[in-house]
């Protein structure tokens, strides 16, 4: 094995350097193990944050035909933000046992069939979503 002109100077040169590759490597693969750790408990937290509002909607109590003074809106029992209401609510139940239930790794694969197979739609479907989103946080 032939030694560059360092290595030969100063024979440590070798060793400092397989020493920093392994700690820079080592370094590497611990924030990438963590990252992939955390990125694991996201579908749980958001599970758990569906289930927690679906479960605040259901417990809220209705609310009462109330006139504040020197306002003329008052709120009255509406059946129909009560259905509203637990039909959100079970849609945050259902999206969030959907969640639990999910297998990542076929999510993924089933994205990228998506994708491979109709580009063009997909395409305008992240644009639109980008859009929203951007719209979202610029309130």
């Amino acid at each position: 094995m032939e030694r560059s002109d360092s290595e030969s100077i100063n024979p440590s040169v070798a060793a400092d350097q397989t020493t920093f590759d392994g700690g820079v490597s080592g370094r590497v693969k611990s924030v990438a193990s963590t990252v992939k750790e955390k990125a694991s408990n996201i579908p749980a937290m958001l599970a758990d944050g569906l289930e927690a509002g679906a479960q605040a909607l259901r417990h809220r109590q209705p609310a009462t035909s109330e006139t504040t003074a020197g306002s003329s809106v008052a709120v009255a029992n509406d059946s129909g933000i009560a259905a509203v209401t637990d039909t959100l609510a079970s849609g945050m139940q259902s999206s969030a046992d959907w969640l639990r239930d999910a297998d990542l790794d076929q999510l993924k694969a089933g994205v990228e069939k998506q994708v491979k197979e109709h580009p063009a739609r997909s395409l305008l479907v992240a644009l639109g979503a980008g859009y929203l989103i951007g719209k979202a946080f610029r309130r």
